[in-house]
């Protein structure tokens, strides 16, 4: 197509339609197809209980005056409590939700793009395709501001959550085993306290802190399911809190757990592991894909740019040979590059994780790929 782009003007649509449109739609209906075809994730069901409290249903309630003042002295305290938290732990909440990145990031990229067009307007560039050139790099730039901090935020909490995940079989065979010589629940939790269990101690800490301020077993776990709030936890606490009502003595049913969450476990990492290699294919076609871009921008343009047009003929196939810019043709390879890093790093993602968030780092190293190949290293 660059070719007969040279040749006519009538193929800058039909490549600008490629890099603009098909690549993209393309891509999406790839992404979604994988989904459709890949087994669905678990989702996450909360175990939830209600507890109705009639102990003192009997007792007269009587309402006193000037006690508003009070409340209102809670709610702001509340409110303050909360503040306090958020500033003492900055980053926390953007690692248990990463969309509230975008909350930062997206309104940051916007304002450097402002700040840029607005710089550049002193320069008044009278080539359309200069400035193009110029502003797509900080398009480029104000993206990644967008998906480098989602990836980062992102990455973090799938690595504390995978690793919550490896020792939850760990921990229900321990407790399986102290519940099964005769200890209660509580005892067991008492006792994994001062067990080394890698990120789950923190966890185990809580439970065991919960239990000692009033709450039992279930409403322990209850919270820690909310705290990490993954579907594979979500089962196993559910199955505990239910084996729990029914007995104390629930070894077995925890020894079941144990060797649901190790196979999950299993299963995860041989499916992570065969994957992987789609992974790498994708990268690869990505490269090869550059690679090609690359020969076309420093072999066959700069030939281009150089052929005089004064000793071809006024008409035939070769009379329109460089009414084309050169610029607008590597504008446009540039933009498929850009395109294809980005939608390329989703593929990944869906295909080795089943998630396109999980894509998002691999579509931020293919766009500073892209962007120094074109910028540092294929320059014309």
């Amino acid at each position: 197509m660059v070719v007969m782009l040279m040749m006519g003007g009538s193929a800058v649509i039909q490549l600008a339609l490629i890099t603009y449109a098909i690549i993209p739609i393309g891509s999406l209906v790839f992404i979604l197809l994988i989904d459709i075809i890949s087994l669905k994730a678990e989702k996450t069901s909360h175990y939830v209980r209600t507890k109705w409290l009639h102990t003192y249903s009997d007792v007269i309630i009587s309402k006193k005056n000037n006690e508003e003042p009070l409340f209102e002295q809670l709610k702001k305290y509340d409110q303050l409590r909360h503040l306090v938290h958020y500033l003492r732990h900055p980053l926390e909440s953007f690692v248990s939700n990463v969309n509230q990145t975008l909350y930062v990031t997206v309104p940051v990229a916007i304002l450097y793009v402002v700040i840029v067009l607005l710089s550049i307007r002193q320069y008044n560039y009278t080539n359309i395709e200069t400035l193009i050139n110029v502003v797509d790099v900080h398009i480029v730039i104000a993206l990644l501001i967008v998906l480098v901090p989602y990836a980062i935020f992102y990455e973090i909490w799938s690595r504390k959550v995978l690793g919550i995940q490896t020792l939850i079989p760990d921990f229900l065979e321990r407790m399986a085993g102290i519940n099964q010589v005769g200890l209660t629940i509580a005892q067991a939790i008492a006792i994994m306290v001062n067990t080394n269990l890698g990120l789950l101690s923190y966890e185990i800490r809580q439970i065991k802190r919960d239990m000692e301020w009033g709450a039992n077993f279930t409403e322990a776990l209850m919270r820690f399911e909310e705290r990490v709030s993954t579907p594979s936890i979500a089962r196993t606490v559910t199955l505990i809190t239910k084996a729990s009502e029914m007995s104390g003595q629930i070894g077995v049913v925890l020894s079941i757990a144990s060797s649901d969450a190790k196979m999950t476990e299993v299963l995860k990492r041989e499916r992570l592991a065969e994957m992987f290699i789609y992974t790498a294919i994708v990268y690869l076609a990505f490269f090869v894909f550059l690679f090609v871009v690359g020969v076309l921008t420093t072999q066959f343009l700069p030939v281009l740019a150089k052929l005089t047009t004064t000793a071809l003929p006024t008409s035939g196939a070769f009379s329109s040979i460089g009414a084309i810019p050169i610029m607008t043709i590597n504008r446009l390879l540039f933009h498929a590059c850009l395109v294809q890093a980005l939608f390329s790093g989703l593929i990944a993602g869906q295909m080795g994780e089943s998630s396109i968030a999980a894509g998002v780092k691999h579509s931020c190293v293919l766009l500073v790929i892209a962007l120094i190949a074109f910028k540092f290293i294929l320059v014309i």
